[in-house]
């Protein structure tokens, strides 16, 4: 079918707003004030954006100047791509590309970026006028020049096209076109009335707008490139990277002069650079290590973030053990994921449903009482005397393979769990994988058993996708699963214009998806960092791309000049 662009602009201008997303932010919201509102919403996290004391006493404003540095065990992924990028990268590159938007999840509300408007002419169209400040870096291969709409066409285009891309599902299966027809307004037509399109539009991988030269003439993004946001690329590395502060940017600047990332694999070495003053902000792989450091400080503090990251484990239910439906009963009733919160997360993380507890803080997630009910209840031994009296009947001596990505921390929890399952007399034979090999066979349901890390998804969409009988990608389930009300529970979702009524088919779908087992969510966790007293304004509170984009961290006095 051919659309029309200029008849579909001119629908859009007769609109006057409505359909899902009528709350669309018309400006940037200022930092500061964002600071303010949220500090009063979050109650407790007030504390953490005191401000310090300069040398005569008396309290010390933030200001601009010195270096922020970082140094994590993460290591990259790929680099600087943000399309491609799954490793720590994910912490840089949001802060040097703009974007169409950003959403809170939480109230499904836009803040407007590069997009100064956005409006429906139907609820299957979008069309976006671009904000006319916004400049690339003054770089190869943009040379500072304005962002448009073609770039915007562009990169969407390279992101649906890109082999290396992890997840592209709302490109290839739900975009039916998109273009311009002036380089101001972005024209974008899905199959079908999608509620979750914005998410995907202003996605912090996805929705990171490159100059439309890098699709053009196929630039290799790994050592980063020009972008459009707060910072620029200024040194990039395997090891080490520095963004400096974008004079050109058209938003409100960052109040420090640069950034640096700093990766150290060997845990010595970073505690000894947070020690010694060549890190300011450490992340930690637990509680305990981020005391550790922390205490190296008397003005240090530990910050815990909740992670929009799930683990579960996903099974093959369309073959033995895994097809009998008391099999996986069983298991579901022997693991205690209670226990798991408590020795892995230090008690902080969450019990998980199909959908994280932490994502929109629990708005699209099953209350925790209502999954242990699904469970079996919290009577930890009453649920293992069942799940015994049911593999007794259905397959007695059970043994299966769990396939487990080889990270020390995934590593852990498998344990954990086979260690649990063993108490009913099951034998989970773990197999470590290379996180690649893991990722794939996930994805291509080549598997007995597999420990899933579901990234920090900022939707239910793609959780959801994990329990349709078309899968992730469209292109059939990983877990040989089909229901049919769960599919239309899902697809129901899929074109729900109203928030409240989406969120109760969200919440029906999760009630059928625990009921049927093909994937044992276990919990979500918790992210730490340990921080010098010196570094002030940070959100600790802040989840996901929120919480990668934000640039509103100052330092005092005393550390600008150090730096």
């Amino acid at each position: 079918m051919q659309h029309d662009p200029q008849r579909i602009a001119s629908a859009a201008r007769r609109r006057d707003g409505g359909g899902p997303w009528a709350r669309i932010a018309r400006a940037r919201i200022s930092r500061r004030r964002a600071l303010a509102s949220g500090a009063a919403a979050a109650g407790g996290v007030a504390a953490l954006l005191a401000l310090g004391c300069d040398d005569d006493g008396g309290e010390e404003q933030p200001q601009p100047g010195g270096t922020l540095r970082f140094t994590t065990s993460l290591p990259m992924s790929y680099g600087l791509d943000p399309q491609i990028e799954q490793g720590a990268g994910l912490a840089i590159f949001p802060k040097v590309y703009g974007y169409l938007w950003s959403i809170d999840p939480g109230a499904d509300e836009m803040t407007l970026d590069h997009a100064e408007s956005v409006e429906q002419p139907d609820e299957a169209t979008w069309v976006i006028r671009m904000r006319g400040g916004p400049r690339f870096h003054d770089r190869a291969p943009a040379g500072g020049r304005a962002v448009t709409a073609y770039d915007v066409v562009r990169t969407i285009e390279r992101y649906r096209d890109n082999p290396l891309v992890v997840t592209k599902t709302w490109h290839e299966n739900v975009l039916e076109a998109i273009g311009t027809y002036d380089g101001h307004s972005v024209i974008v037509r899905t199959k079908r009335p999608y509620a979750w399109s914005p998410y995907y539009l202003g996605d912090v991988a996805a929705g990171a707008i490159l100059p439309r030269e890098v699709t053009e003439e196929r630039i290799d993004l790994q050592g980063g490139g020009a972008g459009s946001g707060p910072f620029a690329i200024e040194r990039a590395a395997a090891d080490s990277v520095r963004i400096a502060r974008h004079a050109a940017y058209h938003g409100e600047q960052p109040y420090v002069d640069a950034m640096e990332w700093s990766i150290v694999a060997d845990g010595a070495a970073r505690e000894a650079a947070f020690r010694d003053g060549a890190a300011d902000i450490a992340a930690n792989r637990d509680r305990a290590e981020a005391r550790a450091f922390a205490s190296l400080h008397d003005s240090a503090r530990v910050e815990a973030t909740p992670g929009l990251a799930s683990l579960a484990i996903a099974l093959r239910v369309d073959r033995p053990p895994f097809a009998d439906a008391r099999v996986r009963e069983a298991l579901d009733a022997a693991i205690d994921r209670q226990s798991l919160v408590h020795d892995i997360t230090a008690s902080e993380g969450s019990i998980a449903g199909p959908v994280s507890a932490h994502l929109a803080s629990g708005y699209w997630s099953l209350a925790p009482d209502a999954i242990l009910e699904a469970q079996g209840g919290p009577a930890i031994e009453m649920r293992r005397a069942h799940a015994r009296a049911l593999l007794e009947a259905a397959s007695p001596g059970l043994a299966f393979t769990l396939q487990v990505p080889d990270v020390p921390e995934l590593l852990d929890v498998a344990a954990a769990v086979r260690a649990q399952l063993a108490s009913i007399d099951v034998n989970a034979r773990l197999l470590a994988q290379p996180q690649l090999v893991a990722f794939v066979n996930q994805r291509r349901g080549e598997f007995e058993a597999a420990l899933v890390n579901h990234p920090p998804y900022e939707s239910p969409d793609l959780p959801l996708r994990w329990y349709h009988s078309a899968g992730v990608d469209g292109t059939g389930s990983a877990l040989g699963f089909a229901d049919a009300g769960i599919d239309g529970l899902v697809e129901r979702a899929w074109g729900e214009p109203d928030r409240t009524a989406r969120r109760d088919i969200v919440l029906d779908a999760q009630r059928a998806m625990v009921a049927a087992r093909p994937m044992l969510p276990l919990f979500s966790g918790i992210g730490y960092a340990a921080v010098r007293g010196d570094v002030q304004g940070t959100r600790p509170g802040l989840t996901g791309s929120s919480g990668a984009r934000y640039t509103g961290q100052w330092l005092t006095r005393a550390a600008r000049r150090r730096g």
